[in-house]
């Protein structure tokens, strides 16, 4: 039984390591093509259920890097690549598991506002 758990965590920490390798690579890429603003996005297979999506975009205006949504444990984790260091820094992790389960925040108009908006819109004899 040991053997098996061992070759699961090793096989779980081989999945993310292909994670991170694919996020690089597509840092790169877009790094190499000079791609300004655009950001490159995967979906990456770690097992049974996709669930880790990897979205290579800037982090500052003079630094790349790489986004991580984990949706089956609702993180979001935030790397940047130092290409004078060649290194990955790992920069930001939050869950937001709590945070989607806001209605809103800090937006205008809010929900509410748009409600009675639309509302009125029907109440005119407007279209949908």
């Amino acid at each position: 039984m040991g053997l098996q758990r061992h070759s699961i965590s090793s096989a779980g920490a081989a999945k993310w390591l292909i994670v991170i390798l694919l996020s690089v690579i597509a840092t790169c890429l877009i790094l190499e093509v000079g791609v300004g603003t655009s950001a490159a996005v995967a979906q990456v297979s770690t097992g049974r259920a996709q669930h880790v999506i990897a979205v290579a975009g800037k982090v500052t205006d003079q630094s790349h890097g790489v986004y991580l949504v984990d949706l089956k444990n609702g993180t979001l984790s935030v790397y940047q690549y130092l290409s004078s260091q060649r290194k990955l820094r790992l920069l930001a992790v939050r869950t937001f598991e709590f945070d989607v389960q806001l209605d809103e925040y800090n937006t205008e108009p809010s929900p509410r506002e748009i409600q009675k908006l639309v509302q009125q819109h029907k109440r005119l004899g407007g279209t949908d």
